[in-house]
This record gives structure tokens, C-alpha cells and sequence, in this order.
């Protein structure tokens, strides 16, 4: 579980408007209604995936070089 410093807490309440507590809590639906009041938009998703937005991720996972433990156990074995 991440730990968020007390100077982060306060930051982030003051720009939503509630205690991280209470956000923690809200379910999807009232999560949507806080965005909705906020920035007068709807929340939506899209299946489309837009190219200009790009998730950095794991490197070693895009370059396949993830080892696994049944790897590792494998060349355990073979020495």
C-alpha cells in the first residue's frame, strides 16, 4: 500500500475539495457525479485507444525481459 506524506494530503485536499478519506470511499458512480460538478463535463471512456497518449510502463515488460520465477528455477536446476 503507498504512504502519502501529510504536506501531499493536504495538497491534494485542497485542490479536490475533500478529505482523502472520503474519497477512498466513493464509489464509481459518485466519483463521476464529483468530476461532473467539477469540471461540468461527463466522464466517459473510450474503447479507442488515442496514439498521442502513450503509458510509460514497465521497460523490461515491453522488451519481453520480465524473468519469471519457473525461469529462474530452470537455470537453478541446470547448474
Amino acid at each position: 500500500m503507498a504512504v502519502i506524506c501529510e504536506k501531499a494530503k493536504k495538497i491534494l485536499e485542497n485542490h479536490i475539495g475533500l478529505p482523502l478519506d472520503q474519497i477512498s470511499e466513493l464509489c464509481i458512480h459518485e466519483e463521476a457525479a464529483l468530476v461532473k460538478t467539477r469540471t461540468g463535463k461527463n466522464l466517459h471512456f473510450t474503447k479507442n485507444a488515442d496514439s498521442r497518449k502513450h503509458g510509460r510502463g514497465n521497460p523490461l515488460l515491453v522488451l519481453n525481459r520480465i524473468t519469471t520465477m519457473e525461469e529462474i528455477n530452470a537455470r537453478i536446476d541446470a547448474l
